[in-house]
This record gives C-alpha cells, sequence and structure tokens, in this order.
C-alpha cells in the first residue's frame, strides 16, 4: 500500500480550494506536493483524472511516470470559455502502488473573446467629471430567474475599481478591483459563480464605482485621467438552464446609476463620507429608482484593450491589528498606535449627531512633540473624513473602500470625546495586501536580528499590493522595477508569488519603449531612464529568478523574446561592450558613490549570461551560444575599463567590488584578493554599508558564497547607521528607503523621498534563510549549509516550499559542540555540507546532523 498523499493542488499557479477558481487561458497546468510519514519514499509517476460538470470524463492521463509534480499541462481535449472541470490527481510509489486520490478541486475557463461578453457596453454615470475627484456612483439593474437555472457566471470590470453586490449582499471579497495595469493595453476582469445565490424569482446587481488607478490621480505630478476621461462599467452575468436556454445579463443603458454617499475617493488622498446619503436597499429587488438615471454608453468590447481573467490573487484583508497605545499628546488630540507600520485601511463604529464631521488621518511615524509627521506623504494627504447621519445613540461601522494608506498611527478628530471617552471608540486596522498567505518562518538568538526578518515580512505585506510598489504612503506607490528583481529571491521565501510575478512580468512588456527599452516603472504611467541597469533588467532577471524556485519554464517561454529585446537594447546603446553612465539610477541612494557606466556594464554581462541560461533551458543552443559570447564579451570590456594591472576592481567601492564578485566578472585569479579589497573597504569604513539598493542586495549573500562568513555577520550585528540594525535600533517596523530617515540626534531625513516603509532593502532576508538556517533552496535540489556563528544560536527556519515542508534548526552547545536538524519534503534531492566540508545526501524526512 501506497503511504504518499497528493495535496496543495494548484492549476496555473492558484490553491483552487474555496471559491471556484476561473483561469485566464485554456492552457492549463497542473502542480501538488507530496506528503509521506515514510522517510525515503517517493513519487515516481502520477495520473489525472478530469470530468465535466455533468460527470463525463475529459481527459484521463493514465498513469504517467516520472516525478514531475510542477506545471503538468492539461493534455485532454481542447477547453473553450465556460468549461468546468473536475478533477482529482493521485501518485505512484517506487513499488507501483498508487495513493488515494486528491480531495475533488475544480477550474472554469472564463471568457476568451469578445464575442463572449454578448453585446456587453461599457456604461458610466453621465455627471461623472475629469478635473477633480467625484462621487462614487452607484449602478442598479434587476432580472429574473427562472427554474432550472444550472449555472450562474459573472464577468465584471471597470475602467476604475469597483466593489459588486447581489441583493444587498457584496460579492467576493476583492478589494481594488480589477487591479491596476496600463488599462490602454490590458484590462483584468473578474469571474464569480453566483449559481449557488440565484433562486428563481427577482434578484437585483450592484456595483459602486470608483476612479482608482485608471482615472485617479498618480505619481508626484498629481496625474488625472492616465488611461480614461471617468470611470466606467462592464458587465456580463450569464445564467444557463439545465434545459439549454442561456441568457444574458449585461451591461447598458437599462442600468441605473446615481451618486451616493461617497462624495470622493483617491487612492492618494483618501476618502469623503456623508452617510446621510446612503441609499437603504439601492442595491435589492424592488427598490425605487425612479430618480436615478439611466446609465450612458460608451462603447463596446469590441474597441476594448484585451480584456484577461485576472490570474494573480487579488488584494483582500489579510490581518487585522488592534491598537496598542491610545496617544494623547495635546488637549483634544488623539492618536491610535498599531505598532506596527502598514498598508490598508481602518474600521471604526463612529456615532454622533447629523452632521457631525469626523476625520481620520494616519502617519507612519510621530514628529518629536507626539503629533503626527506627514511631509514624507507629500502631496498625498492620505486622509478620511466621515459624516454622522445619527442619531446620535447609534453607532455605524465606517471602512473606507477605494483608497489605501501606508501607517501605524490614526489620528481622529472630531469626536467628542468630553461625552465619549476614547477608550471606549472600538478601532481596527485592516491591513490589505495581494492574497498570499506567509510561508516561511525564521528566528535565532539575537532579537534585532529576528525583528529584521520581521520587518522585511511586513515590508513586503505592506508592498506587494496588486503590483510590487515602492512604497504605500505617498504620492508614488509605483511598481519600480529594480526594487522587485532585488527583492524576488526573499519574496519567493515569504510568500507563493509565481502567479502575482508573472502577472507583473506582463505589466512589465506592455511597458516596452518603441526603440526597445524595458520600463523601470510597471505599469508604467511613467517613463524614466526606462532600460537602466537593475531596473529595466528585470524583465530578464525576474524569469529566471522564478524559474530557479519554481521550476516553471512557461515562465521563461512568455518573458524569453522580451529577455532579449531589452538585452538586445542595451547592446545597441553599448560601445566596445560598455554601457554609458545616461539614463541610470546607478546604485541608488548609496552612501557612496559608484560610477553608473561600471554598474550598467556589470548588469550588462550578468544579463547577458542570464538569457544565455533560458536559453539552455527551453533548448535554444543557437541562442546560448551567441549570449555566452556577448557575456564573455562584456565581462572583458569590463576587466578592461574597470580594474587595474594588478586586477582589482576600480574605484573600488563596496558596491563595485560586489557587482564584480557576484557576477563572476573579475580574473579567475584576482578572486581572492578582490575579496580581501572589499573586506577591507568595509573594515576601514567601521564595518558598515556604503551599499545602495543595487549593492545591498548582493553584499552578504557575496562575501559567505566566497568564505568571508565571519565579514558577512560582522556587517549584519552592526548597529551604527548606514546599517540594517540602525533602523531597528530606532524603533522601525519595517524598511525605510534612507538608512538615515530618521535618528534622535538628527531628527528627519530629506522629506521629499523619505519613505519609512521601502521594502528594497529587506532583500536581507534571504540571507538569514539561506546562509544563517542553512536553507539554500532552488527547484532541482536543496542544500544546507549554515554559518555556525555563536552569536546567532540558536537559529530555526522552517519554509513551506513548493515541494513540501523544509526546516532548518541549529545551536552551539556551551562546549563548542553542534546540534543541527534538517527536514527534507518529498521529490527534492538534498544534501547537507557539514562544517569542514563534507557533504551528506539526505534521503525525504527528519535528520539529526551534529
Amino acid at each position: 500500500m501506497s503511504i504518499l498523499a497528493v495535496t496543495g493542488v494548484q492549476v496555473n499557479d492558484r490553491d483552487c480550494t474555496g471559491e471556484l477558481l476561473f483561469v485566464a487561458s485554456p492552457q492549463v497546468e497542473f502542480s501538488w506536493r507530496i506528503e509521506t510519514d515514510s522517510p525515503g519514499s517517493r513519487q515516481c509517476g502520477y495520473q489525472i483524472v478530469a470530468t465535466d460538470a455533468d460527470g463525463r470524463l475529459l481527459w484521463d492521463s493514465g498513469r504517467v511516470a516520472g516525478n514531475a509534480c510542477r506545471g503538468v499541462p492539461w493534455r485532454g481535449a481542447g477547453l473553450k470559455a465556460g468549461d468546468r472541470v473536475s478533477f482529482r490527481i493521485r501518485v505512484f510509489d517506487r513499488t507501483g502502488n498508487p495513493s488515494p486520490f486528491s480531495v475533488e478541486n475544480a477550474f472554469a475557463v472564463a471568457l476568451q473573446s469578445p464575442a463572449d461578453w454578448n453585446g456587453a457596453r461599457w456604461v458610466r454615470f453621465a455627471g461623472n467629471r475629469c478635473a477633480a475627484a467625484a462621487p462614487a456612483p452607484h449602478f442598479r439593474r434587476e432580472f429574473t430567474v427562472g427554474d432550472g437555472l444550472r449555472r450562474a457566471v459573472l464577468s465584471i470590470t471597470a475602467r476604475g475599481v469597483f466593489e459588486p453586490s447581489l441583493d444587498g449582499t457584496r460579492i467576493g471579497g476583492d478589494l481594488l478591483a480589477p487591479g491596476w495595469t496600463d488599462f490602454r493595453k490590458q484590462i483584468q476582469f473578474l469571474s464569480c459563480d453566483l449559481t449557488d445565490r440565484l433562486p428563481p424569482g427577482r434578484h437585483a446587481l450592484g456595483v459602486i464605482l470608483a476612479e482608482g488607478w485608471c482615472c485617479g490621480n498618480l505619481t508626484v505630478l498629481r496625474m488625472r485621467n492616465v488611461y480614461h476621461p471617468h470611470p466606467e462599467l462592464l458587465a456580463h452575468l450569464e445564467l444557463v438552464y439545465r434545459d439549454g436556454r442561456r441568457e444574458s445579463v449585461v451591461t447598458d443603458s437599462g442600468w441605473k446609476t446615481a451618486t451616493g454617499p461617497i462624495l470622493g475617493s483617491d487612492l492618494y488622498d483618501g476618502e469623503d463620507y456623508d452617510a446621510r446619503l446612503e441609499m437603504p436597499g439601492w442595491n435589492t429587488p424592488g427598490f425605487d429608482d425612479g430618480a436615478w438615471e439611466a446609465a450612458r454608453e460608451s462603447g463596446g468590447v469590441a474597441e476594448t484593450p484585451r480584456l484577461v481573467q485576472k490570474s494573480a490573487p487579488p488584494v483582500r484583508y489579510m490581518r487585522e491589528l488592534k491598537p496598542v497605545r491610545l496617544l494623547r499628546p495635546k488637549k483634544d488630540v488623539c492618536i491610535w498606535d498599531f505598532g506596527q507600520n502598514f498598508s490598508g485601511t481602518f474600521r471604526v463604529c463612529p456615532r454622533g449627531i447629523p452632521g457631525r464631521r469626523y476625520t481620520f488621518a494616519t502617519a507612519e511615524i510621530l514628529e518629536p512633540d507626539g503629533s503626527l509627521y506627514t511631509l514624507n506623504y507629500r502631496g498625498a494627504r492620505s486622509q478620511d473624513s466621515y459624516i454622522c447621519a445619527g442619531p446620535v445613540e447609534q453607532a455605524a461601522e465606517y471602512v473606507p473602500k477605494f483608497t489605501f494608506h501606508g501607517f501605524r498611527y490614526l489620528q481622529i478628530d472630531g469626536w467628542q470625546f468630553d461625552r465619549i471617552p476614547p477608550e471606549e471608540l472600538d478601532v481596527t486596522a485592516l491591513v490589505m495586501y495581494s492574497a498570499m498567505p506567509d510561508r516561511c518562518r525564521f528566528s535565532c538568538g539575537d532579537s534585532g536580528v529576528n525583528r529584521l526578518w520581521l520587518n522585511a515580512l511586513w515590508g513586503q505585506r505592506s508592498n506587494f499590493l496588486e503590483i510590487p510598489t515602492d512604497c504605500p504612503q505617498r504620492d508614488e506607490r509605483l511598481g519600480w522595477t529594480g526594487d522587485a528583481q532585488i527583492f524576488a529571491p526573499a519574496a519567493m521565501l515569504n510568500m507563493d508569488c509565481l502567479a502575482f510575478f508573472r502577472k507583473y512580468l506582463r505589466d512589465i512588456r506592455d511597458g516596452f519603449t518603441p526603440e526597445g527599452a524595458a520600463p523601470s516603472i510597471a505599469p508604467a504611467v511613467l517613463h524614466i531612464n526606462d532600460g537602466a541597469a537593475g531596473w529595466g533588467d528585470a524583465v530578464t532577471l525576474l524569469p529566471c529568478a522564478l524559474y530557479r524556485h519554481y521550476g516553471s519554464t512557461a515562465v521563461l517561454t512568455e518573458n524569453y523574446e522580451a529577455m532579449k529585446r531589452a538585452l538586445n537594447y542595451q547592446l545597441s546603446r553599448s560601445e566596445e561592450f560598455i554601457i554609458g553612465g545616461e539614463g541610470q539610477f546607478g546604485d541608488w541612494l548609496a552612501p557612496e558613490a559608484t560610477p553608473p557606466d561600471l554598474v550598467a556594464t556589470a548588469y550588462f554581462a550578468h544579463c547577458a549570461e542570464t538569457v544565455a541560461e533560458a536559453a539552455g533551458i527551453l533548448r535554444i543552443p543557437g541562442d546560448r551560444d551567441h549570449f555566452l559570447k556577448l557575456a564573455e564579451n562584456a565581462g572583458r570590456a569590463f576587466r578592461q575599463k574597470f580594474t587595474d594591472g594588478a586586477g582589482l576592481v576600480r574605484p573600488a567601492t563596496q558596491t563595485a567590488l560586489v557587482l564584480a564578485l557576484a557576477f563572476g566578472l573579475v580574473a579567475p585569479g584576482t578572486v581572492s584578493e578582490n575579496l580581501d579589497l572589499l573586506e577591507q573597504r568595509i573594515r576601514g569604513n567601521g564595518t558598515k554599508l556604503s551599499t545602495g539598493f543595487l549593492g545591498t542586495a548582493l553584499i552578504l549573500p557575496t562575501l559567505a558564497r566566497f568564505g568571508r562568513t565571519r565579514c558577512a555577520c560582522d556587517l549584519l550585528l552592526q548597529e551604527e547607521c548606514p546599517s540594517w540594525l540602525f533602523q531597528v535600533r530606532q524603533g522601525a517596523t519595517t524598511f525605510w528607503e534612507r538608512w538615515d530617515g530618521f535618528s534622535q540626534e538628527k531628527g528627519f531625513g530629506d522629506v521629499s523621498m523619505n519613505s519609512f516603509n521601502h521594502y528594497a532593502y529587506g532583500a536581507v532576508s534571504e540571507f538569514l534563510v539561506s546562509w544563517l538556517a542553512g536553507i539554500h533552496y532552488r527547484h532541482d535540489g536543496l542544500v544546507f549549509e549554515i554559518i555556525p556563528d555563536r552569536r546567532f544560536s540558536p537559529v530555526k527556519a522552517v519554509f513551506d516550499s513548493p515541494f513540501g515542508r523544509i526546516a532548518s534548526s541549529w545551536s552551539l552547545t556551551p562546549g563548542g559542540g553542534l546540534h543541527w536538524e534538517a527536514e527534507v519534503p518529498p521529490g527534492l534531492p538534498a544534501s547537507a555540507r557539514l562544517p569542514g566540508g563534507r557533504e551528506l545526501p539526505l534521503a525525504p524526512g527528519r535528520h539529526t546532523l551534529s
């Protein structure tokens, strides 16, 4: 009897449990994990059995030999829009015994073509104006469902953001849907299975529509209506009956619309809400909408940029935080401290006489006098307001719908604290980010390092909101591509990011310039230094990082032409394989400047080697050879220009040396000398960092990889600025944009760029898991190798990998002995490198290594 079990089933990189999963394409891939209590057990084959909605067999793979469990393609008959597939998976052990079949899972194929929308029209509220934030219009449409309903699916999207409801109850939990893309090139839509919510009779669809990314303010320039002059709605509800009848409810002039209590809603500025304008029952059958206007039609689906089913995890309320302190810095000022910087909004239960106005202001950090510090928000108002409908004894619940803030502190003004003590006010913070559960835990014997790891995790939670934003609080919140690519290895340990990053890479591909430069920001709302080293290179480096982690050749296939295009653009602007310093960010915000042409040429050589790696994986040998030759030429040019006669990197900044060593650009015979020089530069700087965004991400792994672990650990434990732990010692709960964003001695840094929630420097968390805890993971193999430094003992990390649980924990005894335990999941080759250099193969299961 087999002792294997199939768990963690995914379709197209998304979990199948819970709500029915709609896939964007009929090209379907399956992934799963294996669990077993028997050491050494492994998968040697699999079988997938799929049926349609009536239980008819669609595909039986039969027994397929091998250990494949990631990205297994559908090989049944072609699927089309509307198809529903139920499936089960089982695996076979090495003796041929099958496991039990997995729990039955299901998916459905979303709409594929304009014709599938069955005549739906884009509609809008006629009163919308584009000059300033407008009230959020409400849309409604009643319809009748007959007997014998078999299936009901709502497909819905907007040029803006929306919240749908049916018969007075919200549909789903997605926030800020449909998300952010370049709405001129692609628009995501949602699909919702409403079958169980539609008994025979009269029903009503309701939608609230706001401006969001499409029509609201974007960037420090406060650009409005970047993608469209006003918010618009598009929806299609398909009703399929058991007798074969089909009916459609689509957006057209038959929908009614009016404004409601949301007077204005903006991602940067916040939301203004007047409860006196609420319309009870507006989204239920029988509501009197005689005073409402007919929706204004403004075009059909055929004239729309491509519509794509949302494939990445939606933004949701992922956590709730309660205040840890109530602060009263001055009379009649009350500030709630949630103890953690984060991205999201809040829930409060206001009450008061009709017309009483409350305002809700946020901040990441406080002024020395205890008041909110908001100068670093720049032009983002980041404030909400609520006007009471009364009566005073009746409390309402208020949550801003179509905005989010980056904050730790919430100040409420307008409350009658003399009549109702602030301690009686129920305030809850709602943490928002793309719905990717945590999957890694780390701890060690140093409390500052533990907080550092948490700060990186909270930075990811705060900024992985639809796209990887640079920061969540000021008038920016843009998808800077360089930040994303340097943080990606850490991000993939913390959360399952494959679907999230595949969508983001689509945004990057949409942002290419006509000349072939990859964007520095995606979606490309601004074009600043496109093609810049480290930023434009994200389209090359990110797909390969995803492949190394997940083994997904699909992500390489869909990005390979873009990778080549970006690299060829760099080649076209090079001179003798040297990339010039114009239009570069260099090593952003580094205390010590590194020549931007050195940074750019190093990345050029590294990206050429990376494209060659992708070509080899995709079995394109001609390209592989071509790009390896290009990497060789670029590396030679780097050495000719940026090393001296002794082969030492010049100028010898920390970043220059790290890039040259990490990317293999120094001559083999000079590696040790360049490492000595790097260590000298670090020690000569007081064992402090002088690196910026690019150099910081690589410095510790590079030192450790070449055996300079003592220097790496000393650097990690440094508490003076610039260092990671300096921020922790100042009370940071997320990573900062600047090393010196604030200090007790000097106060605040440059307000023009002083975010206290910038995730890029959190890339160091990958070092904590991979080197301190010793989990060196790739999809094709796992190596345990620790840094047994007593200052961190005991160390423990647990990583819920695509193959299952990986764990490593070690401690040093008072006598100097090492106690080390490791856990290997099924299906992943593994070994341990013991102190002293001996390598020990590890079978699946738990091991003690002493």
